[in-house]
């Protein structure tokens, strides 16, 4: 598509585009380095970096500045924030309790958003979005950086998170509901709230707050009336609202994990002790993120992966890049084919791989993809040890394990092989029973000071099970 633009100096040429309706993938936060939010100059004068570019031109939108009074921009569709594609709304539990009331719940996640609307116990409409804040960066530490840019940004970041949620609700129509019920991760829950989330990004990782006030929507700035918003509280820096309400939907016994794999990999365990808890920086290259052929769950990705030509794309359109659960069956898969050594060398060597047609992936971005394994096995290894406990079943929250070969995942080396279970997106669902049952805030209250948060970086441990989590066995 092209679009005419006028001169406006106060902003690059992204947040025009923004401001125009055409949000762009900005994963790295604007910073440059990411190079999704590639657009192609046709006319006008223009600068990058401030220095003077000859049109016609490909650049970074982040980093360009439209200098003369007019110009012609082309943006690829692979370069906008979509805002459609395989979001998992969905989880396993026991029945929501029957209730007359109307409510809706929301699992504000750092890369999507998802809500539903409930009546008598029963989802009703639902709907999902990408989080409006992914333009400030694809990951919590961004934007925690980005709060101290400004004395505006945190309002920034709040209303962002706002107009996500704001998006939903206008689909769900959420005239007549009771209330609304959130979960999201520590950081999310912040910057909802317009609490400064800074604390979390610098040793010891301290949330400023782990339980959040009851407010009315129209105080929030949400199209809800003002109705109560409840907000799920955080066990701790780094394992939020989004655990708690998963330890609300999945019961743990001993030997049992609830494992949420993002972008921070979040882990429980239960042991006969008592309960802990971690998290892992697993890097948001699972999510398409730092690797060139990488994509979210849209349509044109490929889900899953068979062989070199052989496999899966979400509306079955042609391959356009890799999802999450693809990369982990391209690791497995040409580990098992000989097409990879054990430390994910190319073979016979090259540089890259052809995985499908026009999809090619670099060795130094299955270096990318060995590092995000090896963080969440190093994760769950490493607290299994310090518990002293067998893992005997993990349960896997969220999209990407919804649509994950476990297979493939024991086999690259990502999970143990223990029983494994996808349990969906337990965030939402937990606030959903939240909405629906709001006495049960002083349960999850009483939840969140169950785990003892075990740091990663202050066991020894962590780094040989790091190391050897590189190897593809």
């Amino acid at each position: 598509m092209q679009l005419t633009l006028k001169a406006d100096g106060r902003k690059n040429l992204a947040e025009q585009l923004a401001a125009a309706g055409y949000p762009l993938d900005l994963r790295c936060g604007g910073n440059g380095t990411c190079g999704r939010c590639r657009v192609r100059l046709r006319s006008g004068e223009w600068e990058t970096d401030g220095k003077p570019v000859s049109v016609p031109a490909e650049v970074n939108a982040c980093r360009t500045r439209l200098t003369g009074p007019e110009g012609e921009v082309e943006i690829p569709e692979r370069s906008l924030a979509v805002r459609q594609g395989k979001v998992a709304a969905a989880w396993r539990s026991r029945p929501l309790p029957e209730s007359r009331e109307s409510v809706i719940a929301v699992d504000l996640g750092t890369t999507t958003v998802a809500a539903v609307k409930l009546c008598n116990g029963e989802i009703v409409r639902e709907a999902t979005c990408f989080n409006r804040q992914s333009r400030f960066g694809d990951n919590v530490i961004t934007r925690i950086n980005h709060v101290g840019t400004s004395p505006g940004a945190l309002e920034e970041l709040r209303m962002a998170a706002v107009e996500s949620v704001n998006e939903l609700l206008d689909r769900l129509e959420p005239d007549g509901a009771a209330r609304i019920a959130l979960a999201g991760n520590t950081v999310m829950s912040c910057l909802f709230h317009g609490i400064d989330p800074s604390p979390i990004g610098v040793m010891p990782f301290t949330p400023p707050c782990r339980i959040f006030p009851v407010r009315g929507a129209a105080e929030l700035g949400l199209r809800a009336g003002d109705i109560p918003v409840l907000t799920v509280p955080a066990i701790a820096g780094y394992v939020g609202g989004d655990l708690t309400a998963g330890l609300l939907e999945t019961p743990l016994r001993p030997g049992e994990l609830l494992v949420d794999i993002g972008t921070n990999c979040e882990i429980i365990l239960q042991t006969e002790q008592g309960m802990f808890c971690t998290a892992a920086a697993a890097g948001p290259a699972f999510e398409g993120a730092g690797i060139h052929c990488g994509s979210r769950a849209v349509p044109g990705a490929i889900d899953h992966y068979f062989g070199r030509n052989s496999c899966s794309v979400i509306g079955g359109a042609a391959p356009a890049g890799l999802c999450g659960s693809a990369m982990i069956d391209f690791l497995a898969v040409e580990r098992r084919l000989g097409h990879l050594n054990e430390f994910g060398r190319i073979q016979p060597p090259a540089d890259c791989f052809e995985a499908a047609p026009g999809v090619t992936i670099y060795e130094w971005e299955i270096e990318q993809l060995l590092k995000a394994k090896a963080a969440v096995w190093a994760g769950i290894a490493t607290l299994a040890a310090y518990c002293r406990t067998p893992v005997k079943k993990l349960f896997l929250a969220g999209g990407f394990a919804r649509y994950l070969d476990f297979g493939n995942a024991v086999a690259c080396g990502m999970l143990p092989d223990c029983e494994l279970e996808a349990v969906g997106n337990t965030s939402l669902g937990g606030a959903a029973r939240l909405a629906v049952q709001p006495g049960l805030a002083a349960e999850l209250e009483r939840l969140i000071d169950l785990p003892k948060d075990i740091p990663l970086n202050l066991l020894d441990e962590f780094e040989d099970n790091y190391i050897d989590g590189l190897l593809l066995p």
